[in-house]
């Protein structure tokens, strides 16, 4: 007996399973919409509700934004068992707004091989589904202008009217295709009379750029929220809230191609300026310091990246070590100001007047729509020598002041006051002869000391004081070197290479160019580079440490050579 139950129930069980996949495979789908006609930026829920045992992800809703703006999918599934019998259901809910009025046909959708019906929709005016007493909830959208040229800001408003308390709520940006699009400002919020009734109005602004020529339309942007719903009973402290889902108006607009006869860099602006900065040291210009020069251009309706470089020339006299460049945008009055900023060191290698020629950034007015430029004109400049060579000065005999107490004799002196006088006189007369004897025994003395030691006196002191100095010098370039700093390398490598070069005067560039060693100016014009960059880029001294040594020794045997040359006059 106990075996016949267990092969029934084995028996049901099989048949139980059998009837479930028999229905599995029958899979029901309708569709429905929530309303129909609806208005033009009213949203509207469309539902498919599939019976049967089918993929959560089974539901596309793609072909349905060609005509509508889609908002969010809501799933949802349900398992019931009856008297063994089993049902499962899907249900998908997404939310729909209408682009434009007219007569559209939402098709059939595809659910695990079932299809549902198409549905016609009505979509009407805003004005014909109006009551007498107003819409409680609507966006408009605005441009300042509907045909402007290539990257030409065009500026966007949308306001979100609210006659109800919100819950919540979001608000999306509007869509372009090929465009740069940005909020700029804040949101506004203020009230507002509209058709007789009060409205709290959310007022924000953006920058468009197309970057595609053509007619387009800007999808209005889409509003999500929840209001609170004065018409259902509301229990405690909780009011009631519904979900409501709008989307701003289509603005259309025209984007003219560049002029084809413009061949210059693309800038369209209704403003654009360049001004510049000098800084030197206090305010002068001396031959071999660095002079920073910092270009800023300014330009309304565009962003950075339409900024073009600023092409600078320089004479061939001066070194010039560019900085990376700085760019920004910024927002004023609902409007975009870009700027780019450019710093130059300026190392002039010689004195005197040094010329930087104008500077022309052509850009293209959209309000007088011809073409112009923004100018720096030249300038002149005076770039002084590097240290003033002082003149010897010739000795000045002194001046002998009379005595404080001397005053002239009388001419009726009496016979005692002509004695000491005369007195006077002999004595200084005495003194003077022996001083002119012991100078002229000096003078005896030096002339042959001179002649005996003619040889040394030609060949050492002059070359044993810089040989010194040129190696003080060095230990103290060396240990810059060590350091790494280019900013202390740049002032010790000056240094040394005035005293070997035994012109102390000359300025970096010219003893360079005495050296003549190619390796050694373009490791130094890496030096400078990065001396004067703001931000320090990854620059190492060792390769300059080594050119150095070399060049060191290099001179070093040069001098060694020209000293062993023997003099043309040996005997004097």
């Amino acid at each position: 007996m106990n075996s016949l139950i267990k092969i029934f129930n084995r028996l049901s069980i099989v048949l139980l399973v059998l009837s479930g996949s028999v229905q599995a495979q029958q899979v029901e789908v309708t569709a429905s919409v929530d309303k129909n006609p609806v208005m033009v930026d009213e949203s509207f829920n469309l539902t498919i509700v599939a019976n049967g045992d089918v993929d959560r992800g089974a539901f596309d809703s793609s072909a349905l934004l060609k005509d509508f703006t889609v908002g969010r999918t809501s799933v949802s599934s349900q398992t019931q068992m009856i008297n063994f019998t089993t049902t499962r259901s899907t249900t998908w809910t997404t939310t729909i707004i209408p682009k434009k009025r007219g007569i559209y046909t939402i098709p059939a959708f595809d659910i695990a091989g079932s299809k549902t019906k198409e549905i016609d929709l009505v979509v009407v005016p805003v004005t014909a589904g109006k009551s007498s007493q107003g819409r409680d909830l609507f966006i408009t959208t605005d441009v300042d202008v509907d045909k402007v040229y290539l990257q030409q800001q065009v500026h966007y408003t949308v306001k979100l009217h609210l006659a109800k308390d919100l819950q919540r709520g979001s608000l999306s940006s509007p869509t372009l295709e090929n465009a740069d699009i940005r909020q700029i400002g804040k949101d506004k919020e203020y009230n507002e009379i509209v058709d007789g009734k009060r409205y709290r109005i959310i007022e924000r602004s953006f920058a468009i750029i197309p970057q595609q020529s053509g007619t387009f339309n800007i999808e209005g942007p889409l509003f999500e929220g929840e209001v609170v719903d004065n018409s259902r009973q509301s229990f405690g402290f909780f009011n009631r809230s519904k979900a409501v889902n709008r989307v701003g108006p289509a603005q259309q607009i025209e984007v003219l191609p560049i002029p084809s006869n413009y061949n210059e860099h693309w800038l369209p602006s209704e403003f654009v300026q360049i001004d510049d900065e000098w800084q030197g040291k206090d305010g002068d210009y001396i031959a071999g310091e660095p002079i920073t020069r910092t270009m800023t251009l300014t330009a309304i309706g565009v962003i950075e990246e339409q900024l073009p470089e600023l092409n600078s020339q320089y004479p061939n006299t001066v070194k010039t070590y560019p900085d990376q460049a700085e760019t920004t945008t910024i927002e004023k009055d609902n409007t975009l100001i870009s700027q780019r900023k450019e710093s130059i060191a300026i190392i002039p290698s010689q004195a005197g007047k040094l010329t930087i020629p104008e500077v022309k950034i052509p850009w293209f007015n959209t309000i007088t729509q011809k073409t112009e430029y923004a100018t720096l004109p030249a300038k002149t400049i005076q770039v002084v020598p590097a240290a003033t060579q002082s003149g010897s000065a010739l000795p000045i005999a002194p001046t002998l002041a009379p005595a404080a107490n001397s005053t002239p004799e009388p001419s009726n002196t009496n016979t005692q006051s002509i004695v000491q006088i005369t007195g006077v006189e002999q004595y200084w007369q005495w003194l003077s002869i022996s001083l002119l004897v012991l100078w002229l025994v000096t003078l005896v003395a030096w002339w042959k000391h001179a002649t005996s030691f003619k040889g040394k006196r030609q060949s050492k002191p002059s070359t044993v004081r810089t040989s010194d100095n040129e190696k003080t010098a060095w230990k103290a370039l060396e240990k810059s070197l060590n350091t790494g700093r280019a900013q202390d390398i740049h002032n010790q490598l000056t240094t040394w290479l005035a005293h070997l070069t035994k012109d102390k005067n000359a300025t970096l560039e010219q003893n360079l160019k005495r050296v003549n060693n190619p390796v050694l100016t373009q490791h130094i014009d890496e030096l400078l580079a990065a001396r004067y960059a703001k931000s320090q880029a990854s620059w190492q001294s060792t390769e300059l440490h080594q050119v150095l040594r070399e060049v060191r020794k290099s001179w070093s045997q040069q001098d060694k050579a020209s000293s062993s040359l023997q003099p043309l006059y040996p005997n004097g």
